[in-house]
């Protein structure tokens, strides 16, 4: 990538995210979700993150303004108790991969929780993904459980690891 803009997610982004992340959904054991987001579906998620520093989405796009790639930040848990915690992601275009752009999306979405009161960020990874665990660890997360085959998906059950950082 030789033109890298990086910015807050707005409403309009959704086909752009969903272009990213449906793929995953459709193809990868990357994420756990099975059914892909509508358009409608995506606004929806964007709009109820806009304004709540807690749940940032960064997007970055190429020098055509084409969505490459976005970082994003959810609620750990919806108990109350749990506010300050989030679990944080990250999702790059298979032409964006190897090539910084997770990095420098997770750098700008650390950088917009870093005014929020956020006290620790979780990943969760499915195993394997050698290149999310060297993500996560270079940003300082610590791998605190592996929960053992506690999802199924493409008819294969699944580890994930949790990993964990302190804001």
């Amino acid at each position: 990538m030789t033109q890298l803009t990086l910015r807050a997610a707005i409403s309009d982004d959704a086909s752009g995210i969903n272009a990213i992340y449906n793929p995953f959904i459709r193809e990868s054991a990357a994420t756990f979700e099975t059914v892909e987001y509508s358009e409608a579906e995506r606004r929806c998620w964007l709009d109820d993150r806009l304004g709540d520093p807690r749940y940032p989405v960064i997007i970055g796009a190429d020098a055509d303004s084409r969505i490459v790639g976005f970082a994003s930040a959810s609620a750990f848990d919806p108990r109350a108790a749990y506010e300050t915690s989030v679990k944080v992601s990250v999702f790059v275009a298979p032409e964006g991969q190897g090539k910084g752009l997770g990095g420098a999306l997770y750098k700008a979405l650390f950088e917009a929780l870093a005014g929020a009161d956020i006290h620790r960020a979780y990943a969760l990874i499915v195993t394997p993904n050698p290149g999310s665990i060297a993500l996560h660890e270079g940003f300082g997360f610590a791998h605190v459980a592996t929960l053992g085959e506690v999802g199924r998906k493409f008819g294969r059950f699944r580890d994930v690891m949790w990993f964990e950082k302190r804001l």
